[in-house]
């Protein structure tokens, strides 16, 4: 399935190449912190004895156009050749949903679909940096709220993807059901409408048990080439990761033991993300990975960009004078 015209465009202007080395971990100031506060506990430490399960919990609501795409990239469904792993290395095909906007022949992270089958990475244990081995056990579980787009459908015809039906939607009840359906290591909660960058899984591995965090989040991209959406992105990273507000559509991730520990997300209609992220920060630390996930300019574009971005700013703003959620979700849903 391919997202409607105009959603996936080739943005420019930022490379794609992953660095050839992780970036500091941050303190809650954004500058490197490098304190023993943070420091791997024993249960983690446990954990590095045996392969790393990671569960992705993808939340839907009517998202026929883009979960198709969205659980390409992890090869379900499509052999060898599709998703993070593929072949489809020329960025010049055009783009087919998700793999066509990044155009790269990946690598370390295309071991999807043998993860979703619980088949064997053939390495187990440790991992060449000490990390647990993160070639195997991959758990993707969708959340419905009850989409009427044929989006449950789309979902069952992949038998490696665990499906959970709700009868209504609610973000934040959607992804508390997933990870309790789910039996990872890791959570990692994903917008249908994003990529995650080809070394998600070694990257995240790194920051839980290399640098000890509860959880973290990744540097945020737009998939458009025009400059407004440049300036967006730009704003939110600052915004992300030196004013600390955090949305989801920076793939939030964190223990299992962290997410019990925090009580998972709140129970709030809107913002239950930058709550939740909020949380992990006293749970341990929230950690910034420096390689951008890239979302779909679809909510950006439905009412223009500039009047979604105030209008975003507008309800944060009054989300922040304790103006009652219930009441910004009136409006919220217009922006989302």
């Amino acid at each position: 399935m391919k997202p409607s015209s105009g959603h996936w465009n080739e943005p420019s202007g930022k490379s794609r190449a992953s660095p050839s080395t992780s970036q500091t971990p941050l303190d809650k100031s954004g500058r490197g912190n490098a304190s023993s506060d943070h420091v791997t506990s024993r249960r983690a430490k446990a954990r590095l004895a045996k392969p790393l399960r990671v569960s992705i919990i993808i939340p839907t609501l009517n998202e026929a156009t883009t979960i198709g795409d969205c659980l390409d990239q992890f090869d379900c469904g499509q052999g060898e050749s599709g998703g993070l792993g593929g072949s489809g290395g020329s960025g010049g095909s055009g783009g087919s949903g998700l793999r066509g906007v990044m155009g790269e022949s990946g690598g370390s992270s295309g071991s999807g679909l043998r993860g979703a089958l619980g088949e064997s990475g053939g390495s187990g244990g440790l991992g060449r940096s000490g990390l647990p081995d993160v070639s195997d056990g991959l758990e993707i579980i969708v959340v419905d709220g009850g989409s009427d787009d044929g989006t449950a459908g789309i979902v069952r015809s992949r038998s490696e993807v665990g499906l959970v039906e709700l009868g209504k939607p609610g973000r934040a009840v959607q992804m508390n059901e997933g990870a309790a359906a789910s039996s990872g290591d890791v959570l990692l909660f994903l917008h249908a409408d994003t990529r995650l960058p080809n070394r998600w899984r070694e990257l995240v591995a790194e920051s839980i048990f290399g640098r000890g965090k509860a959880g973290g989040r990744f540097r945020f991209d737009i998939a458009h080439a025009s400059r407004i959406y440049r300036w967006i992105a730009g704003g939110t990273n600052f915004r992300s990761r030196f004013l600390g507000i955090t949305y989801g559509d920076q793939a939030i991730y964190t223990t299992r033991e962290a997410f019990e520990t925090v009580g998972g997300f709140p129970g709030i209609p809107v913002f239950e993300d930058a709550r939740f992220a909020d949380r992990l920060k006293k749970a341990g630390g929230l950690d910034w990975i420096d390689e951008p996930v890239l979302t779909s300019a679809r909510r950006w574009e439905r009412r223009g960009p500039v009047r979604t971005l105030l209008l975003t700013w507008l309800l944060r703003l009054l989300f922040s004078l304790f103006v009652p959620a219930r009441f910004l979700a009136r409006f919220y849903g217009v922006v989302r």
